[in-house]
């Protein structure tokens, strides 16, 4: 946005930007524990994965309704902050790539927070 935001858009997009902090956050970590369950595939721990399988299912299947739910804040963010679509495609990205949430989730709230602080 080239334009300082208004008083009404700074709390919409400071609301915005609290959800997709949260959600990032959530992804991340359900992400991350999938990668993790991810080690019953390795070969001579066969016994993992029948004591993992049960739970690493619903773990999946709770990241993908998360990563939808993401999906949504990050996009709704976008749109506010009126970015181009690689900054769209980077921070969809941090819901399948694991670590990238955090990265991406600092590196725009440091940002956001800065243009926010600029329009008081």
């Amino acid at each position: 946005m080239s334009d300082a935001p208004s008083t009404t858009q700074s709390r919409r997009i400071a609301g915005a930007l609290a959800r997709y902090r949260i959600m990032a956050f959530i992804t991340g970590t359900l992400l991350l524990v999938v990668f993790a369950g991810l080690i019953r595939y390795i070969p001579g721990l066969e016994g993992l994965k029948e004591t993992l399988d049960p739970t690493m299912f619903v773990v999946a299947q709770l990241h993908g309704f998360v990563f939808i739910v993401y999906l949504a804040a990050v996009t709704h963010l976008w749109l506010l902050m009126g970015w181009r679509t690689g900054r769209l495609i980077y921070m969809a990205a941090g819901g399948v790539v694991p670590l990238l949430s955090f990265f991406a989730e600092r590196r725009v709230h440091a940002e956001v927070s800065a243009q926010l602080e600029e329009a008081k």
